[in-house]
């Protein structure tokens, strides 16, 4: 198996794939399938009806940048495995070709590279070899990995013994010494505590501040905000979108609530991807660059409505943003948004510690007889600081009928440090466990938040400070 080809560039390049798939044959008679094997020698080529090709990675392009961090998001089975080991040369495409400058580090899955039978002290080196490092490396660097690991006490005890974050601490220590260019992990940091993760997460950016890369696949969508400046989404193997992970994750989560798969984005995607356009500003308020005719012009409109079902008249409200996406609409919609002060006086700027009220519309066009109203505050990279919903608050909102209209009214303090934030709402249901969108509007409201005193960190928790002399 030979890894990916190192390649020079004049372009500052990490990795580059070009029209890189991977298919494997599937067959439904496990006989047939060792005959064909050993069997083509002799001729024997099998029943084609008795096995099928399954697609995993589907003609992918993509170039990765030193210093990027590249997020990955998708359904279980999407493709992310699949490539994130051709990336890392313990698979080879089956057509297309990878091409990496500089050392690769993987942290694949969990214990990937350990000997379970092993102790972690004969795992660190035998794993931290395999990377490419030398003895006299590994001597010099083994109290470090030992160090960050946290699990002294135990280094010399069989990995079989460790429990799945023990085992994770130690693998990743190994990945921060071995000097990569391009560092690979997927959902492995899933499985560590809080206080190790926090500590995984700051060595990843002082990783991606110097220039390297890290390629980052994880089912948390709010880590790939967090950390990641690009990000991709995979579906049965098909590149969907590359863009800000904010906006990537916003389409990922409209594909994981509709029964229609691909289907369901594609134009969001479209629209996303257009020039000047946003995935909910309908197209009359853009000027477009080539000239299309009437019919063409109307029927694109029309297609642009039923994605995103927002009124044009929507878009002119001052307390909208150009950047709010939005899906759902087929039973009933968000109709209106007004977000006030506690004197309920439209406000868009808030200083930290106010009270806010916003008030949504909402119009049911089928009956929702359970229904669920959230919010959420983000910050300007997408990062959730605060969400919460008529559910988790063990409410019961009444049931709306086909063609009524409910006026919702929440109330929160902005407990919040200066910057900019943005408030995204949804309408849903729950039925038997699963959630069914009446309408999702994301990104709606924009917010700026102004200091009332000297503060520091995340939130803003309003403090007093006595002191009496004693």
């Amino acid at each position: 198996m030979s890894p990916p080809v190192p390649v020079s560039s004049p372009e500052p390049v990490a990795v580059t794939l070009r029209g890189v798939s991977k298919s494997y044959a599937i067959w439904s008679n496990p006989s047939i399938q060792l005959l064909t094997s050993i069997g083509r020698r002799l001729g024997f080529r099998g029943n084609p009806r008795e096995g099928r090709i399954f697609t995993a990675v589907q003609s992918m392009d993509l170039t990765i940048a030193p210093g990027e961090c590249l997020g990955i998001v998708g359904r279980n089975g999407a493709g992310k495995s699949t490539l994130l080991q051709m990336i890392a040369g313990t698979l080879t495409p089956t057509t297309g070709a990878v091409e990496v400058n500089g050392r690769v580090a993987a942290l694949l899955e969990l214990g990937s590279g350990f000997n379970p039978a092993f102790t972690g002290r004969e795992n660190v080196y035998l794993n931290a070899t395999i990377h490419g490092m030398s003895r006299s490396q590994i001597d010099e660097r083994f109290d470090q990995i030992v160090d960050y690991s946290g699990i002294r006490e135990f280094i010399d005890q069989p990995v079989k013994t460790y429990s799945s974050g023990m085992t994770v601490r130690l693998a990743f220590a190994v990945c921060t010494q071995i000097d990569a260019d391009v560092l690979i992990i997927d959902e492995a940091l899933a499985v560590g505590d809080a206080r190790f993760s926090l500590k995984c997460f700051a060595t990843l950016n002082q990783f991606i501040q110097s220039g390297k890369t890290v390629i980052f696949v994880s089912h948390s969508t709010n880590a790939v905000k967090n950390l990641c400046n690009r990000a991709i989404l995979l579906e049965k193997g098909e590149l969907l979108m590359a863009g800000d992970p904010n906006d990537v994750v916003n389409i990922y989560s409209k594909l994981l609530a509709s029964p229609e798969g691909i289907a369901a984005v594609r134009e969001d995607i479209t629209a996303l991807n257009r020039p000047g356009r946003t995935a909910t500003t309908p197209p009359a308020m853009v000027g477009e660059a080539e000239e299309t005719t009437a019919a063409t012009a109307a029927q694109e409109e029309a297609h642009h409505k039923q994605a995103v079902r927002l009124l044009v008249e929507e878009r002119s409200h001052q307390q909208l943003t150009n950047k709010e996406y939005a899906y759902g609409g087929e039973r009933g919609h968000i109709e209106s948004v007004l977000l006030c002060n506690a004197q309920n006086e439209p406000r868009l700027d808030f200083e930290a510690g106010d009270t806010a009220r916003l008030h949504m519309v909402c119009e049911a066009f089928q009956d929702v007889p359970r229904p669920i109203y959230a919010i959420t505050l983000k910050d300007h990279r997408g990062q959730e600081v605060f969400g919460t919903n008529t559910y988790f608050r063990r409410e019961e909102p009444t049931a709306v009928t086909a063609g009524q209209k409910v006026h919702v009214t929440m109330t929160l303090r902005l407990n919040l440090m200066p910057g900019v934030y943005f408030i995204s709402l949804g309408w849903v249901e729950l039925n038997e466990g699963e959630v069914d969108v009446v309408q999702r509007r994301y990104d709606v409201i924009r917010i700026e938040m102004s200091a009332r005193d000297q503060a520091f960190g995340i939130a803003y928790c309003e403090t007093t400070i006595e002191v009496d002399p004693i």
